[in-house]
């Protein structure tokens, strides 16, 4: 029995991983390892773990070799060749981290124009009094009363708090530009912990941005929410986070029935689960 081929957006993402992370050989100490390895000629050649090509272990496009043709290896000590889903799931997580990347970018030019103008408090407020002053006529002619508005109260209020208030808030805009970048870091390696950072640190915010979608909505903000909570609800269901429709045992059985050597133990009457390795390449 031959395993079933992969959908071509499938195969098409693998053959895509496979040439920029290099392909996964190994020498299996297994029956299936008739399936795996030609070794008729030299060169011998290996099944690649996530595409399925035999390759040479020479090849410059293979990235490990696990085991030797004198010391093969268990099923258990090969890594889960992700495809399938899976690898589409890895693909919208790099898409998140670029996400992340962007907001913490904006995060510290945010923080660096909040100490700014902690650190030159009084020219600053004087700088908006002027401007203040100059926009009274044109204010005027407009119906605008711009000395008691209320935007312009509340801008002056804050220009004029404690030189501490604008540390702790630019302090606090780089700590969070920091986690968004360990976000991303993670989210782009596909790391699982990475996922539980991104659902806690974007589940945390959902509640305020309601409260601003209540007090003022505007398309921009209802967007966001929609993405963020998206977001949250796809990393959780797919992931199986947070023991989630069987939560971190279920997920690794999934991703152990995707892959090539799982989908070679069915053929052979075996199961998926025999490979026991939890290293995702």
């Amino acid at each position: 029995m031959t395993p079933s081929p992969l959908p071509r957006r499938d195969a098409l993402w693998v053959l895509r991983r496979c040439g920029r992370k290099g392909h996964q050989l190994a020498w299996l100490a297994d029956p299936l390892a008739g399936e795996m390895q030609r070794t008729g000629q030299p060169p011998p050649l290996l099944r690649c773990l996530r595409c399925g090509s035999f390759t040479a272990t020479s090849d410059p496009a293979v990235a490990a070799v696990i085991g030797t043709e004198q010391e093969p290896v268990a099923l258990a000590d090969i890594p889960l060749a992700v495809r399938g889903s899976h690898g589409r799931k890895l693909a919208l997580l790099r898409v998140v981290a670029i996400e992340r990347v962007l907001r913490a970018l904006m995060l510290l030019i945010a923080a660096g124009a909040i100490f700014a103008v902690g650190a030159h408090q009084d020219s600053v407020l004087a700088r908006v009094n002027e401007i203040i002053t100059s926009a009274y006529p044109l204010a005027q002619q407009i119906g605008w009363d711009i000395r008691n508005s209320h935007m312009i109260a509340t801008v002056e209020e804050f220009l004029g708090a404690s030189p501490v208030l604008f540390t702790l808030l630019g302090v606090g805009l780089v700590a969070y530009a920091v986690l968004q970048f360990v976000e991303a870091f993670g989210l782009w390696g596909g790391w699982r912990w990475a996922e539980y950072l991104a659902v806690v640190a974007t589940s945390v915010f959902v509640p305020l941005e309601v409260y601003e979608i209540a007090q003022r909505p505007t398309p921009l903000k209802i967007g966001l929410l929609v993405v963020n909570v998206a977001i949250v609800v796809y990393l959780i269901w797919k992931g199986r986070l947070f023991g989630v429709r069987g939560g971190h045992a279920a997920y690794l059985q999934e991703i152990r029935d995707s892959t090539l050597v799982g989908a070679e133990l069915v053929a052979a009457g075996r199961s998926p689960g025999e490979q026991t390795g939890t290293v995702l390449v």
